[in-house]
């Protein structure tokens, strides 16, 4: 056993070793540059999501966390891949036919979980472009409601009931924001014709800009717009408020009653149906 010891190393020359510390000095090599990657990029990384989370005050702690995570992992997953095959490929080992294998899986995987790639790379860019955020109200399809929760699979809306729609987001392909940009409140005030239309106007700019006054909520001075219909009823006067995301609505409400309430202190009608009855034998 020993003899067959010898006479094995024997046969190794100076090349062989040299060849052979040659492949060590590779590997290592390989390596320390697979770790250096890793590093500087895991640094830019980090770099890029802090200055994001700094730049822009409304984006979302979680969401940052979770994109600055899931592309450290990316990266450390792929980097890693590619210096283990270029150490195989050292070590003399077919790398070829690993990559066909893991190509024909890969495949398989793809065609057995289509859906599922599709959600989570769906879920990566709405999180890495902030479409919306938690607690925005948004309207997804014909799901209208508050953002719960986001995650790369699946979005979770808080409907006006208190019930939760479970979106994938892969479904997800138009998203209306309501919750990033001002709102509109619209009031339409419908008046009779008998009514004098300049001095209606009037009140409601004199009251709706009395209310915009003391409610911070408004952050551009009422308007009315003028006659925007007119019908065997009466006529309908439109007045718009630019408000503060999502408040439109407890203004709209508002500015119907201080309205309502001038109307009837200055004797103006509001329109209703009415029904005229003739009587022949007077007439």
């Amino acid at each position: 056993m020993f003899k067959e010891l010898v006479k094995w190393l024997n046969q190794w020359t100076i090349d062989n070793y040299m060849a052979i510390g040659l492949k060590i000095i590779k590997i290592i090599i390989i390596w320390i540059v697979a770790s250096l990657l890793i590093r500087v990029g895991s640094f830019l990384i980090r770099s890029f999501f802090d200055s994001q989370a700094r730049s822009r005050a409304s984006i979302n702690k979680t969401k940052n966390e979770t994109l600055k995570a899931l592309t450290k992992s990316i990266l450390r997953y792929t980097v890693y891949f590619i210096a283990v095959l270029m150490i195989l490929g050292e070590l003399g080992v077919n790398t070829s036919s690993i990559l066909t294998t893991a190509g024909i899986g890969g495949l398989a995987i793809g065609f057995g979980a289509q859906s599922l790639v599709k959600d989570v790379i769906s879920g990566f860019f709405i999180i890495f472009e902030d479409q919306y955020g938690v607690g925005d109200f948004v309207k997804i399809q014909d799901i209208t409601g508050t953002v719960e929760e986001i995650g790369l699979r699946i979005t979770k809306i808080r409907g006006f009931k208190g019930d939760i729609n479970i979106i994938p987001n892969g479904q997800i392909t138009v998203v209306t924001n309501y919750s990033r940009e001002n709102s509109a409140a619209l009031v339409d005030v419908n008046l009779a014709y008998e009514n004098d239309i300049d001095r209606a106007i009037e009140i409601i700019e004199k009251v709706s800009r009395e209310y915009a006054a003391e409610n911070p909520d408004i952050v551009e001075e009422p308007q009315v717009l003028g006659i925007t219909t007119m019908d065997n009823v009466g006529v309908t006067l439109r007045l718009i408020a630019r408000t503060l995301p999502m408040k439109h609505w407890g203004v709209e409400r508002a500015l119907r009653k201080v309205i309502k309430k001038a109307f009837d202190e200055n004797n103006i009608e509001i329109s209703y149906p009415r029904l005229v009855v003739l009587d022949k034998e007077q007439t």
